[in-house]
């Protein structure tokens, strides 16, 4: 039976939006997971987050972004299976995989803050992200992005570790496979956060 989330974001100022690594290394040309951006870019993703971000601005939501800094071979230094297989790969021609700056549609705006993360793979991981949420009042954290796969479950998990309440909009999330992502909100976000959509989130903060 779905919850209605309205409660939960009633209290706009309560809120913040996590925007986690809509990079171009990550989403644009450069990137080098063409599977991850075929499935945002199909499911419309960006187009959402831009709306929730502008709702969120407008209602007085805080809007964090968690990007990750590459090191000079184009990625992070946290040493993992995904990582090894992303260094190795070719570089799409005439593209700078080291270019991390925030996909254009959903770039950040005056007022927002973004925390630069050099090493890990979630958003709480060496950087101030949890102090600052506190020192702003949030209670509820609304983690956009990619992926499903792994930035958004381990930063999800991480959040509710410290007592913090989740609101994930699906329409706002991808994964590489798709139907990876489906399961992954099927059988394990659900149960740790409570799903929604921007525009279920978006019509609680204009109400």
């Amino acid at each position: 039976m779905p919850i209605d989330v309205a409660p939960y974001l009633s209290d706009a100022a309560r809120c913040a939006v996590l925007v986690f690594e809509c990079q171009q290394n990550v989403l644009g040309e450069s990137s080098r997971i063409p599977g991850l951006v075929k499935s945002a870019r199909e499911g419309g993703m960006l187009s959402h987050i831009a709306r929730l971000l502008d709702a969120a601005r407008d209602a007085g939501v805080p809007v964090f972004y968690c990007v990750a800094k590459p090191n000079a071979r184009g990625r992070g230094r946290a040493r993992t299976p995904l990582v090894d297989r992303m260094e190795v790969a070719p570089a799409p021609a005439g593209t700078d995989v080291t270019d991390a700056s925030v996909m254009k549609e959903v770039a950040p705006e005056p007022g927002d803050l973004v925390y630069e993360r050099g090493h890990g793979m979630s958003a709480f991981y060496g950087t101030t992200l949890d102090p600052c949420l506190r020192d702003a009042g949030t209670t509820t954290l609304i983690p956009v992005g990619v992926s499903l796969n792994i930035g958004l479950l381990g930063t999800t998990i991480e959040a509710v570790n410290r007592g913090y309440r989740v609101i994930m909009p699906t329409d706002c999330a991808a994964a590489d496979p798709p139907e990876y992502g489906e399961m992954v909100l099927r059988y394990t976000i659900r149960n740790l956060a409570y799903l929604s959509s921007a525009d279920e989130i978006i019509a609680a903060w204009q109400g």
